[in-house]
């Protein structure tokens, strides 16, 4: 794990210098972001999405209506909250990331137009979009020009390696967990509700370091206040498709968001949930070893619940302190 955090922290570094153009480019940025949104010190979040057998979200439900499992013993939910989210309520923020590690050629150009289809929701009277590339070769900042941001659109390019296809499908893949742990830490500085849509191919995740990579990524959304939505950009026939699924549909329920598999054209992109429960355990009852978690919510309230499934204990050296 020490090896594993230094390689994020490295390539964290060296993308700062890119991502910071993400906030200065907003006034809006300076504002104090929405309390309910932060995580206290101490505690670790977890989103949870309840809905009965409709589909619809449940609503009404209380902390005691919920019990949290970690490595199959009960833990105790320290605080409780239940999110209500109405679409153009206030200020919001929608950061478009295509993954230019992975998506092929004709893959990007598929991405490319599915975001120009989601700018106009995107961009209600107050909605605010910025355009990134996984690499950090193009970055818009947050704007509400559509022209601007289709420019920006247009200039991202798939990698070579990406254009290579299935051979080389996992490139980089500790980068590109790094990478959207630190666009969602970027936008915690924001207020009022916070986006991120990751538009990618999907990648595998068998190798213990990589899933650790996913761990700590995922944990970094969801101490940011960030609700992540993934969009797998294969088309329906390809075999890794479903392997490719689970990564990115694991990346959206642990963080609250939605996972769109691949429908062509996409649903709403920049869908929010109705209604999410956040609930804190704390990181004080879990020892700092840095070891790997499984994580079970139950409820009998509920037909049906998403929420992140794995989690990973800080360390001695980087446990946060209250």
């Amino acid at each position: 794990m020490g090896y594993l955090h230094l390689r994020i922290g490295m390539l964290v570094l060296r993308l700062l210098a890119v991502i910071s153009i993400l906030l200065s480019r907003t006034a809006i940025a300076q504002t104090a972001p929405d309390s309910e949104l932060n995580v206290p010190p101490g505690h670790m979040r977890i989103p949870v999405l309840v809905t009965d057998k409709q589909g619809k979200p449940v609503s009404g439900l209380h902390a005691d209506d919920f019990k949290v499992l970690d490595n199959g013993k009960l833990a105790s939910i320290v605080a409780f909250l239940a999110l209500s989210t109405s679409p153009s309520a206030s200020a919001h923020f929608t950061v478009f990331y295509l993954d230019d590690r992975h998506l092929t050629i004709e893959q990007m150009n598929s991405a490319q137009q599915d975001v120009v289809a989601a700018l106009p929701a995107a961009l209600d009277s107050n909605g605010y979009v910025a355009i990134v590339a996984g690499t950090g070769s193009a970055n818009s900042g947050f704007s509400r020009d559509p022209n601007q941001l289709r420019q920006t659109l247009a200039s991202i390019y798939t990698t070579a390696f990406a254009a290579e296809g299935t051979r080389a499908h996992n490139f980089d893949l500790i980068g590109t967990y790094a990478s959207l742990a630190e666009y969602a830490s970027r936008m915690s500085k924001l207020p009022g509700r916070r986006l991120l849509v990751l538009l990618s191919p999907g990648f595998s995740a068998d190798f213990p370091e990589i899933r650790s990579a996913a761990a700590v990524s995922i944990d970094l959304i969801v101490q940011s206040g960030v609700v992540l939505n993934a969009f797998n950009t294969q088309d329906s026939a390809s075999v890794t498709r479903g392997e490719d699924n689970i990564v990115l549909e694991e990346l959206s329920s642990a963080t609250g968001g939605s996972f769109f598999p691949g429908t062509s054209p996409p649903p709403n992109l920049t869908q929010y949930p109705e209604l999410l429960y956040l609930l804190d355990i704390p990181l004080s009852a879990i020892r700092a070893d840095g070891s790997p978690h499984q994580l079970k919510i139950v409820s009998q309230s509920a037909d049906h619940i998403r929420a992140r499934k794995t989690f990973v204990a800080p360390s001695s050296t980087a446990r946060r302190k209250p």
